[in-house]
């Protein structure tokens, strides 16, 4: 096929605007990178905001339909957690900063525990006729265990020295974070409709839909893995404290921000918490990992697929289903962002199929499309007061 000098200037033309647009992108991506890392520690109050925002979300929301005003609502809320992570601080506090100080001052001794341990091994390997690669593979892992209690005492010494500094930053960031969050929280609805508008007349119930689906879902995620997290921190706690396995309230708190990680946040709490029984003895060693197991399967097998599937709207099958896909496709990314995108994208499936077939597909006594905001609703409607007729109709 011949082609005309205008019609090959054209396609010549076509292909030099999609190749410079691109180019225009990534450089702009590039900026927008480099920019955040410049301004990243002025972004860390507005991540906790938002934080706070997903997490406040629902219970603003209920009591806002209750009739409270919203910013009442939202104070309301922002308050009552204060107050409870008040408590748990005062209640918590002395005992974790007492162990964290103890752990920093009983560093040394437990470097010269493992330099004695490593001795030893070495001694016993010099003994036992074993292969040559696994001595290598025993020497080097004593060493690395050695060299990660170092490291620990060190940092843990470095972060009580400086933890009035600490603290300070801390509270700032979290002030501007509470401000914001209150803001965004009592604003959030408004919010939501101008971002829908944003989208043009043609797009707007769309956006609107996704905004909406995306709030509550991450939300729900976070709540839901907060109780869950919380759960396996207090199960393993409880256990390790019944073992006298030193430090057990901060490795409860340890699980409790490692198990935001599936599987591979669970297995590094194992190895801490075995790692620091082994300086009491062998059978506290094993008792510790027992107790980090038992607490991890109890919370896995009973807590997280109810919690989650009433949270984000997912069947028990489906987040199990979702945390072994993720997990295999994307590593420890796909852990952590599988069930809130399994979930997005089933609200997205129903919203489109029930849009386009005009047919319901989920209900609130649903059990693969179950719809929690429907289920709130029916609940509002029949606890709701029944109208009262007007005080002129009564007169007349």
């Amino acid at each position: 096929m011949v082609t005309t000098p205008e019609e090959r200037y054209v396609r010549w033309r076509t292909t030099a605007l999609i190749v410079w647009s691109a180019i225009g992108i990534l450089a702009l991506v590039a900026v927008a990178l480099w920019g955040l890392g410049r301004i990243t520690p002025a972004l860390v109050p507005f991540i906790i905001a938002f934080i706070i925002v997903f997490l406040l979300e629902t219970p603003v929301r209920f009591l806002s339909a209750r009739g409270m005003k919203r910013s009442h609502a939202t104070l309301l809320c922002l308050l009552t957690s204060l107050a409870v992570i008040g408590g748990v601080v005062t209640l918590l506090g002395p005992t974790v900063a007492h162990q964290v100080s103890s752990f920093a001052h009983a560093a040394p001794k437990y470097i010269a525990q493992a330099d004695a341990a490593e001795n030893a091994v070495e001694g016993q390997l010099t003994n036992v006729a074993i292969p040559s690669w696994l001595a290598a593979v025993i020497r080097n892992a004593s060493v690395q265990l050695s060299q990660f209690v170092v490291t620990l005492g060190d940092n843990l010494a470095r972060v009580v020295l400086n933890l009035g500094g600490r603290i300070a930053t801390g509270l700032i960031d979290i002030f501007l974070a509470l401000v914001i969050a209150f803001w965004v929280l009592a604003d959030l609805p408004k919010i939501r409709e101008e971002i829908a508008l944003l989208a043009g007349p043609r797009y707007e119930a769309d956006a609107e839909h996704l905004v909406f689906t995306v709030t509550r879902v991450l939300g729900g995620y976070l709540r839901g893995q907060s109780i869950a997290s919380l759960t396996t921190a207090a199960l393993s706690a409880i256990g390790l404290t019944i073992f006298h396995v030193p430090y057990a309230i901060v490795l409860g708190i340890i699980a409790f921000f490692f198990n935001f990680a599936p599987y591979i946040g669970p297995v590094v709490t194992g190895l801490i918490a075995g790692l620091l029984g082994m300086f009491v003895g062998p059978w506290a060693a094993l008792a510790a990992v027992g107790c980090v197991i038992v607490a991890q399967n109890v919370t896995d097998t009973l807590v997280t697929p109810r919690v989650m599937s009433s949270q984000v709207d997912l069947h028990p099958t489906l987040v199990i289903f979702s945390l072994l896909v993720g997990g295999t496709l994307y590593g420890i990314a796909g852990l952590l962002f599988a069930i809130p995108v399994a979930a997005v994208g089933k609200g997205l499936f129903v919203y489109y199929y029930e849009r386009r077939t005009e047919r319901p597909l989920s209900s609130a006594n649903g059990a693969l499309f179950r719809d929690s905001a429907t289920s709130q609703a029916a609940e509002s409607a029949a606890t709701a007061p029944a109208p009262q007729p007007p005080e002129n109709a009564e007169q007349e």
